[in-house]
């Protein structure tokens, strides 16, 4: 047993925080099917927060082989939601775009997807491809497709910049929300927590800037005439790790672009073909030939040992990404070169 780190991806929250105002985190020791036990209680369920969308638990005692699920809850009524998903281990975001079902009903449809023996494949097997191609294309387009958690992100402090509200680009885009940010001085000082109203960020290209609210508040840093950092550093122009945010990159549940989705499902297919195409008849054979007193029958695949045995769909698949990719490209890495 070790420590698992459950993530929550709250998809509609304000719809959600209407009816509820927590989250329950279940477990089951004995497989996908359950039975599930609440692990968080009265003190530890996860609090629902205006503008975030992933939260986080902690199973001190869990394994690679729990099985997790959540619920929503309202603290007042004990009002409680439907099951969501069920995942195992560190809760795979991945399998939450794509299952293995929708693998085999939109991309793999109409093919014998067996063994030698008649026995299906397992949904591991398509699961790893799943995973395989989400990271593939995460990498492939440098964006994070799953929402990954950034804590404590480091950016200098130009003078500059300053001018501009504090302008700074985020390593990783796209955001789904900001959850803090400060300023911290050499030393590890912290000077400032900026509230929520004064962080402005552009959610497709991670671009933000720290623009004051209403009150004293605003001139303590930025104000003309009372600005914090210029007085404590004179004509200094740089600041080296002076601002920190925390935030969380990727897209919203259920807000993936349809073209991202067909991507990966295309992608992941390759695998599960390869496999079935190689058993196609028999393991590592072409074609097969019967005679019976003077009667005969045979059958040739596209099997070979250059080529698979559902080569045609392969080759389909392939020029479709090929075709998709430059546009995701311009649009994606388009956005991380804009300027201010």
């Amino acid at each position: 047993m070790s420590a698992v780190t459950v993530k929550a991806l709250v998809s509609g929250l304000e719809s959600v925080m209407l009816v509820y105002d927590q989250i329950k985190v279940h477990r089951s020791t004995t497989g996908k099917a359950g039975p599930y036990t609440e692990i968080t209680g009265v003190g530890t369920r996860l609090v629902l927060a205006e503008d975030q969308v992933v939260y986080t638990y902690v199973d001190l005692v869990g394994g690679n082989s729990y099985w997790y699920r959540t619920t929503y809850f309202n603290s007042d009524t004990s009002a409680e939601s439907d099951p969501s998903e069920s995942w195992q281990g560190d809760g795979d975001s991945a399998l939450s775009l794509l299952s293995a079902d929708d693998l085999k009903t939109n991309y793999l449809f109409g093919l014998d997807l067996t063994d030698d023996d008649g026995t299906e494949y397992p949904d591991s097997l398509y699961e790893f491809f799943i995973r395989s191609a989400v990271s593939w294309l995460e990498h492939r387009l440098d964006i994070p497709i799953v929402p990954r958690v950034i804590v404590d992100e480091r950016h200098d402090y130009f003078r500059e910049d300053y001018n501009k509200y504090i302008w700074m680009q985020l390593n990783e885009s796209p955001v789904i929300s900001v959850e803090g940010a400060r300023l911290v001085l050499p030393g590890e000082q912290v000077v400032q927590e900026f509230e929520s109203d004064w962080i402005h960020v552009q959610k497709d290209s991670g671009q933000l800037q720290l623009v004051p609210g209403t009150g004293t508040a605003g001139s303590i840093l930025l104000g003309a005439s009372g600005a914090y950092i210029p007085v404590i550093y004179g004509n200094n122009r740089f600041i080296p790790d002076a601002f920190r945010v925390d935030y969380t990159a990727g897209f919203e549940p259920g807000q993936v672009p349809p073209l991202i989705l067909d991507v990966i499902g295309k992608k992941a297919s390759f695998g599960p073909l390869n496999i079935a195409g190689d058993l196609l008849g028999g393991a590592g054979i072409a074609s097969q030939a019967i005679s019976i007193d003077g009667l005969s029958q045979s059958f040739n695949t596209t099997s070979s040992a250059t080529n698979a045995g559902y080569g045609a769909r392969l080759l389909q698949y392939s020029k479709e990404i090929k075709e998709v990719l430059p546009m995701l490209d311009r649009y994606y890495r388009g956005i991380r070169l804009t300027v201010v």
